[in-house]
């Protein structure tokens, strides 16, 4: 066989090599998420109640009328009673402390504060917030809990089931809401699914809802070709992490991600990123192309003796 033959191939196998390693490096570098869902309708089991959540604004020295639905979806008589506590957060993801013993949770008022559920049934229980006219302006946060009264069994295994609907509360008067954008997160390169994340914080008095949505564009023209929108409680003296999905364009190649950060009465921060779209189809084009382009060259090249 000729030198020359064997240096070409040699480079060839090199070429590819090289290729080769390209996608093995790039796809451990990108996260990829494999999930086998299995689903199974089942009924709901237990206590349930709605709303979950509900947002008030209450001037001093006033009251407020609300109602939660308690349903027992067991086969069986359910008693159960309804407290109120204080609440706050502990950290950047938002963990839930409660306090019981809190004059925060005086405001409150149950009518009735107990209740017997026959199997299948909802009730409604009318709830009352009342303000104090000392009540200073700014956020105040409440659990409305209903608790049974008697042990749950399910599957041989005897539970008391504890529920709760979050009231936040906004005593009205001369508040604020004032957001910062402490650190935006957002991957350079992709290939298939990701993630990116916002940590937004909160100086104001009382809470307010960062909405935010990204805008993805092609480099050369500006047009829009993916785009996504949320949004985010934030409490206030607080730093909350806010993770989203990332929008991805259909068509390989470099973009320009555009966010919006909502940040209550401070005007929204816009800030721009560059990220590289590559599926793991197109990177396979790509090296083939590359051994292509490689091995035509080799060809080209005069034979040397």
């Amino acid at each position: 066989m000729p030198i020359q033959s064997i240096l070409r191939q040699r480079t060839l196998l090199i070429s590819l090599g090289i290729g080769l390693l390209f996608v093995v490096s790039y796809s451990l570098s990108i996260p990829t998420v494999v999930a086998q869902v299995n689903v199974t309708v089942t009924k709901p089991k237990g206590l349930m109640l709605s709303p979950l959540r509900s947002e008030l604004d209450i001037a001093p020295g006033t009251s407020l009328d609300g109602t939660l639905t308690v349903t027992n979806s067991t086969d069986k008589v359910m008693a159960v009673s309804l407290d109120a506590e204080a609440f706050s957060v502990i950290n950047q993801q938002y963990d839930y402390a409660f306090t019981r013993e809190s004059a925060l949770a005086k405001w409150v008022t149950f009518t009735p504060a107990e209740a017997t559920l026959a199997a299948g049934e909802s009730q409604t229980i009318l709830f009352t917030v009342g303000v104090p006219l000392t009540a200073e302006p700014g956020g105040r946060y409440i659990g409305l809990f209903v608790s049974t009264n008697t042990a749950i069994q399910d599957g041989g295994v005897s539970s008391r089931q504890r529920i709760a609907s979050l009231l936040y509360i906004t005593v009205t008067g001369d508040v604020s809401r004032v957001g910062h954008l402490v650190s935006l997160s957002s991957p350079w390169a992709v290939g298939g699914d990701s993630r990116w994340s916002v940590a937004v914080q909160n100086t104001g008095t009382t809470h307010f809802r960062s909405r935010y949505n990204v805008n993805v564009q092609n480099v050369v023209g500006h047009a829009v070709v993916a785009s996504m929108a949320g949004d985010a409680l934030i409490l206030p003296g607080t730093v909350r992490s806010v993770s989203d999905t990332l929008p991805l364009p259909r068509l390989p190649g470099l973009y320009k991600y555009i966010y919006t950060i909502g940040l209550g009465d401070t005007p929204a921060t816009v800030e721009t990123r560059y990220v590289l779209y590559l599926p793991p189809a197109a990177i396979v084009v790509v090296v083939i192309a590359i051994i292509l382009l490689v091995s035509g060259l080799l060809r080209r090249r005069p034979n040397k003796r």
